[in-house]
């Protein structure tokens, strides 16, 4: 009995060349063998510090499902508002006001509430904008990641859930007829957000960001 010779590998597979002749091979000691499963190497190198993944909706998906046409002319109203006041045109002072981790949905919208008959009564001096960041700048390892990302506060990451209560509480802010900000901290959450931002924010860490201040212009 000999050993087949190995023409390649891939994987830690044998494979033979087309015009060998068949013979018998003699099994390889177990603490020499190639190990047949690709995927049990890769798991030694690949997403070491990854406990589990689990698929991510598609944002338009999302977006579908929460939609409501009645907040398009409140977001675009107040989108242009703010350029002008931006370029000096509208002599108004934009305010953002609001919590700086909106971890408790119920508590922002009542917060938002709050600032209605003050934007009714001061409209015409100032433009108020209901800060609602839910992406959290001081997160990172061993810290909270923002209302999109760990809404349970526990580190149970169930971003489905934390995209689609986002979107629920911006499509309810604008429906009281107020704009929301944001801080965009990646490119992913605004996919599922953005159609409801009427301003935002770049921080410390992503002004450098070619990225950031596309998303942030708009």
């Amino acid at each position: 009995l000999r050993h087949e010779p190995s023409i390649g590998r891939r994987g830690g597979c044998t494979r033979r060349a087309a015009d060998e002749e068949p013979h018998t091979r003699t099994a390889m000691p177990p603490e020499t063998a190639p190990d047949d499963d690709e995927s049990a190497l890769l798991s030694r190198i690949d997403d070491l510090r990854i406990a589990s993944i689990r698929p991510l909706m598609p944002a338009a998906c999302l977006i579908e499902e929460l939609a409501d046409a009645s907040v398009v002319e409140t977001i675009r109203g107040a989108r242009g508002a703010l350029s002008a006041i931006t370029r000096g045109t509208d002599q108004r002072l934009a305010v953002v006001i609001g919590p700086a981790a909106a971890h408790d949905p119920a508590a922002v919208l009542e917060f938002a509430r709050r600032l209605v008959p003050v934007q009714q009564r001061l409209g015409g001096e100032l433009l108020l904008v209901v800060r609602v960041f839910l992406d959290e700048p001081g997160g990172g390892a061993g810290r909270w990641s923002g209302a999109m990302y760990d809404p349970g506060l526990d580190g149970s990451f169930q971003l489905n859930r934390g995209f689609r209560q986002a979107r629920q509480l911006l499509v309810d802010i604008a429906r009281l007829g107020l704009p929301a900000g944001c801080l965009y901290l990646d490119s992913i959450s605004p996919q599922f957000i953005a159609d409801l931002v009427s301003w935002s924010a770049v921080g410390a860490s992503t002004a450098a960001s070619a990225l950031h201040r596309e998303l942030a212009s708009g």
